[in-house]
């Protein structure tokens, strides 16, 4: 029952220690953006109001005379960092703050929050500002009703009191207290409206003649003036109760015997009785157990916070009683629905998703400001569907505003980062840009390479399933951001009529992705990037490192030739080929068995134990020195060896009584099999089992028992080796590897794994990283596992590990140490210290990293580098964010455009296994647009033809090796062939990216929310379109109702505001979430009734932007406007309105009335009840009841509305709530009301008594 939900914990241990600071203040820097400089405040936290104060540091008083406050009720965020319009604002003053030092307090009850923006002195300071405040916000939020009343009439009552104070210093009158005077006024305040006389007759004649107030006389009088008379006969359905007044019990309440109280078991049948809570027939209800007394009981003390009502049976009083039916803990809404509670799995299509238009905007559409905290602020609002409007910007980058008007304009890589930043903080399901694009191609290249630097892996990039018939669903797109876009036409469209070879070969797993590696590859749905595979076969490539021939895969492409060193030994090809593949794979194999022999391969299950230690060179007194070095393990250490004196069998050695002992394990053979024991007839079937056993277990013999426990660990041989650098970092591997000899190597510990090492080495002016993993004692790569380090690296120093290149020059500690120094001396400065730990880094030492390009690049000048798509550039210097240097075909430290490439080789370890790291490095590709093959004959050996390729961004030639001349004529001819086609397909590309206005990188990235317009048939499910709220008025209700009910079914629809709604207003929703429009862009900046409408929709599953449609709307008959054709059960609604608290407008005196409307279906929308006109804003009692029926529950949002009337009859908003009807509980309820923004208004609230039953008509 969410009532019996946690209460606030109390503040225990380092928190209290914390808050305490809290309370004293600490100094801080208070920035106020372009209005004033940064200035240092007394800010402090006031634990009682719960608030957050600053005051200067010159006053002496700053709990009351302060220069600002914030509620922690109006608490939204809180940001580490400089994340604040008035940090950017102030951005030259803040260079010298430290970012830990910064955070940053968004509150405030609007769509637009404020910002409070501070540095403090030191970053502990700091942490304990961030994590004290959001421990009291959630404390505050979770706070009781009784203890929320009373934070708030302190503050009212400090509030006077400052006032009264300041007033009587500026006519140097004696300080004033709170008085009857002020009280009458604050009562006026709270449109509590009563005369003169009756007013004075609340107080003693004690108090009448002092004037003043003190705390407990202003709480005490408040409480007693909130209940109305006769309230208990009103509970009852006794009384009418209208007008104010003390009352302590009215009689006829029914759950209370005494008229005074509420004890435990009467609580326990109100809530059984009236609230359906604990009935496990209730549908509506948020338990479906029974409610237990000690639950009752612990509830009641909770709420109450009394030290003296801590005891077994606890007891509300009745005006406690009554605030607990107006509290938070009574809500109409019925919690279990704040989690996700739906089926994620489904098609996207079939869901309502929260969406937004404009999102930029915080106000109209004309002049306001657009600003990044919208895009959070929706974000964590729960919206999943954001707009971005792109025009040109500076730096080649996008802005985002309104076009054509006069709102401001932010960057738009601010937007992405603040959109990555709070995507998921609410939700995890996808995220979708809607991008509205009005920028040129050149912006549009550089806004994908932004999209997939900033989003990383959360940018969709590929479909969910190669095969997938419909869209995907939200479950299967977790914390993924998608872009909705218009896309270039696919690859067929834009090669017809564009002729290839004559005979298309299959297609090559090289080709199509399978490969792997370095091609860069697309898969089968890419659009342009499908490829055909025009010719495929084994060729000889000359070895960059040793300048041999060998035979490497090759397959052609319309866009690029892929060569690959991993043959494809289950191809059938020509004859030469499979000759070819039939000595390849019978070298491998003899390889293989090669590498079996000296490597251990042993299966047995104890080979990889710590505890075997295999054939120790010294036998026995080896194994007397290792256990007398570890004896400090204590009795029971051991270790399981091979026999020096038994060939075959094994020996067990335990420390025992302060010496070693050992004991042979015996073998025999049964049935075909060897058993393995210690003690006769006692066997196991393997070495493994027994140690197994005997570490569990006694192990007994005439002279002794003892269970096996911590075995022996295994020497490290490999620290005493030169080539082990214990301390060694990637970076400074790299760095002092890079001038060394091929096949230099070290080895160091890995940083990503306890259990892993890596080698270093290197090859042809590059450095590899090859991983060792360690399990159990041995070490492996890849399949390759060796009994120690030592074994791993002499094996590698005979054969090769990557290549033909050995591991041929280990590298010391000294030498290493050498190089760096070398490299600090000539060019930077810095090196190693006497631990062979990195003191470079904190120098200006660049940090070489290898990429990848993304694109082509011809240079314009003489210091650029030329490179082609997938050339992989070395050494490359990151000096700023627009230009590095790298070096490529031969070219060294050239500059090359920072967007054109992708780092491949980061600071952070980036291993894969030798089988991985081959696959990825020993795979490439050169691009055939504008490639001039040549064909010459060559006088290498073997090798009767050479085959050469040039294309403009190459700086040396591509060479291929034939030893046949057919082969060597069939391939420079299919090269030619697939040029032309490249340039064809090119010059059509560019037209295609000029008509439709669409960068082909833009473009690669748009998955499924494709933009396009509205087609009445053949409808993709990938695609989707948006209609305006004037074409889709008369498109979906007044032309094509049916065909849009079967279009929702599947595709995907937004709708939007009109362009006229300059003020950002918004249109109904409801009519277009019926008719199964699954994205209804509303301005979330505005707080009128749609955007309310869609908070409740939406607040619905755990506020996760995800509402799946009901079932119904899937079937054939579904008509929206017809309740005769959907399966959904009608029901009748009784709601009796009986009182309310705290409608205030404006602290002006209010006369308050209830509007009760449903909007759903159009047959049930309306309103269905307008209760009279009460003159008390403070406590108003009505005691109405309205009836009414729903045809269509699923679609109906119930909708409260407070009105004020004023002497013109002219009505005001003061105050609303909406609830989707199958969201509620039924019984007496409070109604939390909301301000225009969907924001609780404090200590607001209605009390309803509300019955939902299904009709009984046919």
């Amino acid at each position: 029952m969410s009532c019996f939900s946690a209460m606030s914990a109390p503040l225990l241990g380092e928190m209290e220690q914390t808050i305490g600071m809290l309370e004293r203040g600490t100094i801080v820097t208070k920035l106020y953006g372009k209005q004033r400089r940064p200035d240092r405040r007394h800010l402090m936290l006031i634990r009682e109001t719960r608030q957050l104060l600053w005051a200067t540091v010159a006053t002496q008083t700053p709990r009351t005379d302060y220069e600002g406050a914030i509620q922690l009720r109006e608490i939204r965020e809180i940001r580490v960092g400089k994340h604040s319009k008035e940090f950017r604002l102030s951005a030259d003053e803040c260079q010298r703050f430290e970012s830990s030092k910064c955070f940053v307090i968004l509150h405030g009850s609007h769509f637009k929050l404020k910002s409070f923006s501070v540095v403090a002195l030191s970053e502990i300071e700091a942490d304990n500002w961030v994590r004290g405040l959001r421990y009291m916000v959630r404390d505050t939020l979770a706070a009781p009703y009784p203890l929320q009343i009373d934070r708030w009439l302190r503050r009212e009552y400090y509030q006077i009191e400052n006032v009264n104070s300041h007033s009587a210093k500026a006519t140097d009158q004696s300080p004033a207290q709170v008085t009857i005077k002020d009280f009458k006024l604050f009562l006026a305040g709270v449109s509590c409206k009563m005369t003169t006389g009756k007013f004075m007759e609340h107080f003693t004649e004690d108090v009448r003649r002092k004037h003043d107030l003190k705390f407990d006389d202003f709480s005490r009088l408040y409480q007693k003036l909130l209940l109305p008379n006769g309230f208990a006969g009103i509970l009852s359905g006794s009384g009418s109760g209208s007008g104010s007044g003390a009352s302590s019990a009215a009689t006829g309440f029914p759950y209370s015997e005494d008229q005074l109280v509420v004890r435990p078991a009467e609580l326990k049948q109100f809530l059984e009785a009236e609230q359906s809570d604990g009935s496990s027939s209730s549908s509506s209800s948020s338990s479906s157990s029974e409610i237990s007394s000690a639950s009752i009981a612990a509830f009641i003390r909770d709420f109450v916070q009394d030290v003296e009502r801590d005891v077994q049976e606890p007891y509300l009083t009745f005006s406690e009683f009554a605030d607990f039916l107006f509290s938070k803990q009574n809500d109409l809404w019925n919690s279990k629905f704040d989690s996700v509670f739906m089926d994620m799995n489904l098609p996207l299509s079939s869901y309502w998703i929260a969406s937004s238009h404009n999102t930029y905007l915080t106000g109209d559409q004309f002049s306001s400001e657009s600003s990044c905290e919208a895009y959070a602020r929706a974000l964590r609002m729960g919206c999943r569907c954001i707009e971005l409007d792109c025009w040109n910007g500076p730096d080649n980058l996008p802005y985002i505003f309104h076009g054509h008007t006069m709102t401001s304009k932010i960057k738009f890589m601010d937007v992405i980062k603040t959109i990555k930043d709070h995507a998921f903080v609410t939700s995890e399901y996808p995220v979708i840009l809607s991008i509205e694009q009005n920028c040129s191609l050149e912006q549009q290249r550089n806004m994908a390479q932004a999209l997939i630097e900033v989003f990383g892996e959360m940018l969709l990039t590929q479909p969910c399933d190669r095969n997938e018939k419909h869209l995907p669903s939200p479950y299967q797109l977790r914390r993924k951001i998608i872009l909705k876009h218009k896309k270039l036409p696919q690859f067929d469209d834009i090669s017809n009529g564009i002729p290839g070879p004559g005979s298309l070969g299959p297609r090559s797993s090289l080709a199509s992705g399978g490969g792997g590696g370095g091609g860069g590859v697309h898969g089968e749905n890419d659009g342009e990037n499908v490829r055909k595979v025009f010719k495929e076969g084994l060729l000889y490539f000359k070895d960059p490192v040793d300048k041999t021939w060998n035979l490497y895969q090759f397959v052609l492409t319309h866009q690029e030739l892929i060569y690959s060193s991993e043959i494809n030994e289950s191809r059938n090809g020509n004859s030469e080929d499979d000759d070819f593949g039939l000595s390849s794979s019978c070298s491998l194999n003899s390889n293989m068995q090669q590498k079996q022999k000296d490597t251990s391969a042993n299966d047995e299950l104890h080979f990889g134990e710590n505890w075997f230690h295999g054939k120790l060179e010294g036998g026995r007194m080896e194994a007397d020195d290792l256990l007398k070095k570890y004896k400090h393990f204590g009795d029971g250490t051991f270790l399981v060896r091979e026999s020096a004196t038994f060939v075959g069998d094994y020996s067990l050695s335990f420390w025992r009584r302060n010496r070693p002992n050992h004991c042979r394990i015996k073998l025999k053979h049964e049935n075909g099999s060897i058993k393995y024991y210690l003690v006769e007839n006692f066997v196991f079937d393997s070495l493994y089992s027994l140690i197994v056993y005997y570490r569990k277990n006694m192990l007994r013999s005439s002279e002794f028992s003892i269970i096996l426990k911590e075995p022996v660990p295994q020497p490290k041989k490999h620290e005493d080796q030169e080539w082990f650098h214990p301390n060694t970092t990637k970076e400074q591997a790299e760095q002092g590897l890079f001038r060394l000899d091929i096949g230099s190597f070290l080895v160091r510990p890995s940083v990503q794994s306890i259990n892993a090492f890596v080698i270093s080495f290197t090859i042809n002016r590059k450095i590899k990283h090859c991983r060792i993993m360690q399990e159990g004692r041995l070490y492996g790569i890849d399949t390759m596992n060796f009994e120690s380090l030592v074994s791993l690296i002499n094996y590698y120093t005979r054969n090769p590990l990557y290549r033909n290149v050995k591991l041929s020059h280990p590298v010391s500690q000294e030498l290493l140490r050498q190089a760096l120094a070398e490299i600090a001396h000539g060019e930077h400065g810095g090196g190693l210290d006497d631990n062979g730990a990195s003191n470079y880094m904190g120098s200006n030492l660049e940090e070489y990293v290898t990429c990848k390009a993304l694109y082509s690049y011809k240079a314009n000048k003489p210091d650029e580098l030329s490179f082609p798509k997938h050339a992989i550039i070395t050494n490359v210097q990151r000096d700023n964010s627009m230009w590095w240097i790298g070096d490529y075909g031969g070219m060294i430290k050239k500059h090359l455009p920072a967007n054109y490439v992708k780092v491949i080789d980061s600071a952070t370890e980036d291993y894969s296994s030798l089988n991985d790291e081959g696959t990825d490095s020993r795979t490439d590709s050169i691009e055939i647009f504008g490639a001039v093959a040549s064909l010459f004959e060559s006088s290498d050996p073997g090798i009767i033809f050479k085959l050469q390729i040039q294309t403009p961004t190459m700086q040396n030639p591509f060479v291929i090796g034939f030893d046949n001349q057919e082969t060597a004529y069939e391939w420079i001819k299919a090269i030619q062939e697939a040029a032309l086609i490249a340039s064809q397909l090119a010059s059509e590309r560019r037209k295609k990216e000029r008509t439709a206005r669409v960068a082909k990188e833009m473009s690669d990235l748009i998955i499924y929310f494709r933009s396009v317009p509205f087609r009445e048939h053949s409808w993709i499910f990938q695609e989707m379109s948006s209609f305006p709220e004037t074409k889709a008025e008369k498109q979906f209700f007044q032309q094509n109702t049916q065909l849009f009910l079967c279009y929702h079914r599947n595709q995907i629809s937004r709708v939007y505001p009109k362009g006229q709604r300059l003020d950002s207003s918004n249109f109904n929703p409801m009519p277009f979430w019926n008719i199964g429009s699954q994205m209804i862009a509303l301005n979330y900046q505005t707080g009128d009734k749609a955007m309310q409408l869609n908070q409740a929709k939406f607040r619905n599953n755990g506020q996760c932007g995800y509402i799946l449609k009901p079932a119904f709307m899937k079937s054939d008959g579904f008509n929206p406007n017809s309740p005769l054709s959907d399966s959904s059960s009608e029901v009748n609604v009784s709601i009796r309105l009986i009182a309310a608290r705290h409608l205030f407008r404006g602290g002006k005196s209010n006369n308050p009335q209830i509007v009760v409307e449903i909007v759903g279906a159009s047959y049930d929308t309306g309103v269905k009840y307008r209760t009279k006109v009460n003159e008390n804003g403070f406590n108003p009692v009505w005691n109405e009841t309205c009836e009414f029926a729903v045809r269509n529950p699923q679609f109906a949002i119930l909708r409260f509305e407070v009105q004020d009337e004023d002497m013109f009859a002219e009505t005001h908003f003061i105050a609303q709530a909406c609830y989707p009807l199958t969201c509620i509980r039924q019984g007496y309820r409070s109604v939390i009301m909301c301000n225009k923004f969907s924001e609780e208004l404090e200590l607001s609230s209605l009390l309803v008594h509300i019955k939902i039953a299904n009709s009984t008509s046919p």
